[in-house]
């Protein structure tokens, strides 16, 4: 299998630096395969929206028939994701221990490409396939933000940036939003008078030791990993503390749940501000929108078809983080998430099956022809 075209150019792509922003090189790479295939590529203005180099590819070609398919990955990955060496290790493949792998989402890339190809060579008609390929997703999905949605003719689409084996389905994913809290205390002399000081990073210690945080409940979490005091500035110790800045997070499938933990975070930093004396600042700025898409709807029938051809149990469930479907969905674009055999995204411990990414170019050529037998 470590001949097949999709491992060898599996292992091409990754070893393309392309972090958040500096896609660049990806987006010529990608856009010169297209083109070869004979798709008209377009490339947005997302990256001077966003502070980056390149901006997202949308590429199309028509068919014969009516209809249209989109398929969705994205060309950046998380930080430690240059100079990757990517080697075999029995039946993965794994990078050298220093980086990630970038098989998110460089496996996803792969098998869109891969699949793609399976279709053209076969000769089948088919209908209208859209490919979108982002920018800046790991960054809060902020590439998508960008699109043009009232260029697509596609009603559904598949994302492909999930962990896990083939057959696994995201069939939702969370609201996400980032929350912040500016604390502002009194200084004071440290040693002559402390008692007339307010210290700030005492106030963002009591909020971070008691409020509500990690798993909420089976669909809700939050987290607070950041704190910053004195205005980032080197703090002197003869000086109580009068400014301290918290940040996190907080996400929920549920649209409701994830509005009420907002309301609680503010609340719950007003009060232990208060208390204390200092007042307090929040935000709460939503990064992306959740969805939900029922599990007898015509896009999970379609995926519980082409997995039965492929003899692979089908598993439907949602996830726990954000990828370019949240924003498809939003904009009216049935979209699901598909896993394609990585594991340990984000760390060193990245790696992925090589019989899985080999057959997630045959899931995408099968996903064609299962929507393309539908329309007649």
């Amino acid at each position: 299998m470590e001949n097949q075209p999709i491992v060898k150019e599996f292992l091409e792509l990754v070893q393309i630096d392309s972090p958040s922003h500096k896609e660049r090189q990806m987006a010529d790479c990608l856009t010169a395969k297209l083109k070869a295939l004979g798709f008209t590529v377009e490339e947005d203005d997302a990256g001077q929206q966003s502070g980056g180099n390149a901006g997202n590819l949308f590429a199309w070609l028509d068919g014969q028939l009516p209809g249209s398919i989109l398929f969705c990955a994205h060309m950046d990955r998380v930080p430690n994701g240059t100079g990757i060496k990517p080697q075999f290790q029995e039946d993965k493949i794994v990078s050298d221990g220093t980086t990630i792998l970038a098989a998110d989402d460089m496996a996803g890339v792969s098998a869109i490409l891969d699949g793609v190809r399976r279709v053209l060579d076969s000769g089948e008609k088919r209908p209208r396939i859209e490919i979108i390929f982002t920018v800046a997703e790991e960054d809060r999905i902020t590439g998508s933000r960008y699109l043009d949605y009232t260029r697509y003719q596609s009603k559904i689409g598949f994302a492909l940036d999930t962990p896990g084996h083939l057959g696994r389905v995201n069939n939702g994913a969370p609201s996400s939003g980032r929350l912040k809290a500016e604390i502002f205390g009194k200084a004071a002399h440290a040693g002559n008078c402390p008692e007339n000081g307010v210290n700030a990073l005492a106030v963002a210690g009591k909020i971070l030791g008691t409020i509500r945080q990690g798993r909420l409940d089976f669909e809700s979490t939050s987290n607070f990993p950041t704190c910053v005091t004195n205005y980032g500035r080197e703090s002197d110790t003869n000086v109580v503390c009068d400014y301290a800045l918290i940040q996190g997070e907080c996400r929920s499938r549920n649209e409701q749940k994830y509005q009420d933990y907002i309301s609680y975070f503010q609340k719950f930093c007003q009060e232990a501000a208060r208390e204390a004396g200092a007042t307090v600042q929040t935000e709460a700025i939503q990064s992306y929108k959740g969805f939900a898409i029922p599990e007898d709807d015509e896009i999970i029938q379609i995926m519980e078809q082409v997995f039965q051809q492929m003899e692979i149990p089908i598993l439907v469930e949602m996830g726990g983080g954000g990828m370019d479907a949240n924003r498809l969905n939003e904009h009216g674009i049935k979209c699901v998430g598909l896993a394609i055999g990585y594991s340990g995204n984000h760390s060193t411990k990245e790696q992925i099956y090589i019989k899985d990414l080999v057959r997630s170019g045959e899931m995408v050529s099968k996903i064609i022809q299962v929507f393309a037998s539908s329309l007649h």
